[in-house]
């Protein structure tokens, strides 16, 4: 579209610089002053003004063209009416000014309507993990492949206040749902808010209320991991958020997930959320929160996760959970605190969830608990993607990208966390250090590196005792 108004406007020009009839008022001068020369001339004269009018055809069919070309053209009346050039390419912008506009900033086309309220747009992920772990004392741990860690696929789109969201992922050889949520935009209290009805991700700490397209790491840190109710980090239900100038609320009410069976009845979550940034300023940001949440359990489903601390794709190196039987209720809560400056990131999460149910024995409360140190620098070419409105990870805006001829942008981590499961009959503790780097090819791709140096002790399971060894990951990863 910017071609086209490009094009028209030096069609313009050349029309009206065709008509001023500079090369005529040259002939005359010339002939003036070589009176002998005069009948040369007048044939020089008729030949220049056949060439002319040759040209403001040309140029006249091309620009009609052009208006045909919008989809609407001028109508002939219309044109007569106008009398002019000028008078026609501000018809003509006019209609261009209404078509719908594309982006494809974000890795995909985004359509938009002229005055910008209505919007769509394909969404989706591909990561392909590589993964090789060695120095376990247990042969069945050292194992090495690759896997598409995850293909999720959907689209997005918004008219005016109300959004959706609708996407599928096939991870794990199973096919789930995701987000599928439509949302609405009001007023409350004064502040900017959010309503949505449908299956979200909670909000339960800065990595596990991020998309893990924008995790530092290629998964989420123990705390967002293992520290959640039964249903997982999606939920069926409604969601309340609420936005100030330096903080962010959020109220979740959600049943089991979309891909919940339906054999038996549903649990029940309530989950709420809050951050608040202390200082926020162009040389550094603050974010403190916390966050909360009380889950009904019902049926007999599974209630504990263990610990996938070297990555995920080896299931064989986990910090073994335990078991409990007869889980009734469920109270969970953690705390959040991070700092940005510059190229520089830090954050530290702790969370703890405990259980309440009854046994053989009697009734029982038990607990596991979780806790997660992270640091990051950017070498060049990007700064952390910190959402203030949210409290979350966003997507890291590349400066110099590669598909622009540039060297994209370099960000060395490290990360430190720790999972507790010995209040729990079997239950086992573990830890993992991860160093990497991860090279933003641009805004919607990336590829990271993960060495992680583990440690499991578990009571239970496949692989019980002491244990310790290492894990390197490497993903390819587009996220539009």
């Amino acid at each position: 579209m910017t071609n086209l108004v490009g094009n028209t406007r030096r069609l313009a020009a050349a029309i009206t610089l065709a008509l001023t009839g500079a090369p005529l008022l040259a002939c005359a001068q010339e002939a003036a002053r070589h009176p002998g020369s005069a009948d040369a001339s007048n044939v020089g004269l008729v030949r220049l003004i056949e060439q002319q009018s040759q040209r403001i055809a040309t140029l006249e069919a091309r620009l009609a063209a052009l208006e045909d070309a919008t989809g609407e053209g001028t109508p002939a009346g219309q044109a007569q009416d106008a009398g002019s050039v000028e008078a026609r390419l501000a018809t003509l912008e006019a209609d261009q000014a209404r078509q719908p506009k594309v982006s494809w900033s974000k890795g995909a086309p985004e359509f938009a309507s002229a005055d910008g309220k209505a919007r769509f747009r394909p969404r989706g992920r591909f990561f392909v993990d590589a993964s090789s772990t060695g120095g376990s004392d247990h042969a069945g741990r050292n194992l090495s492949g690759a896997e598409i860690r995850s293909a999720r696929l959907g689209v997005e789109g918004r008219h005016g206040l109300l959004g959706y969201v609708v996407e599928g992922e096939f991870a794990g050889n199973t096919v789930a749902w995701k987000s599928a949520y439509a949302a609405f935009d009001h007023r409350l209290f004064g502040h900017d808010a959010e309503f949505s009805v449908g299956h979200r991700l909670n909000e339960r700490g800065l990595d596990g209320s991020s998309s893990t397209a924008n995790t530092p790491f290629q998964s989420r840190n123990l705390v967002g991991a293992v520290i959640m109710p039964q249903r997982g980090s999606f939920g069926l239900g409604v969601m309340q958020k609420i936005h100030g100038a330096n903080w962010h609320a959020a109220l979740h009410v959600s049943g089991n997930s979309l891909d919940n069976p339906g054999d038996g009845n549903d649990g029940l979550t309530y989950a709420l959320r809050a951050h608040w940034n202390p200082v926020r300023t162009d040389a550094a940001t603050l974010h403190l929160g916390g966050w909360a949440f009380h889950e009904e359990i019902r049926g007999t489903a599974r209630v504990l996760r263990s610990a996938a601390v070297a990555g995920p794709f080896n299931d064989q190196v986990r910090i073994g959970s335990g078991r409990v039987q007869g889980a009734e209720r469920g109270d969970g809560h953690g705390l959040e605190l991070a700092g940005f400056s510059g190229p520089f990131w830090a954050y530290a999460e702790w969370g703890r969830r405990g259980l309440k149910g009854r046994e053989a024995s009697g009734d029982y409360h038990r607990h596991h608990d979780a806790h997660a140190l992270s640091m990051g620098w950017f070498l060049r070419g990007a700064g952390p993607a910190y959402s203030a409105k949210a409290g979350t990870w966003g997507r890291v805006k590349v400066a110099d990208p590669v598909t622009a001829g540039g060297g994209g942008a370099w960000e060395l981590k490290a990360r430190y966390e720790a999972a507790d499961y010995r209040d729990l009959p079997g239950g086992g503790q573990g830890s993992g250090w991860t160093v990497g780097t991860n090279w933003y090819l641009n805004d919607w791709s990336r590829v990271m590196l993960d060495a992680v140096r583990w440690r499991s002790d578990n009571r239970s399971g496949a692989w019980p005792g002491l244990d310790r060894g290492y894990t390197v990951n490497l993903r390819f990863q587009l996220a539009f």
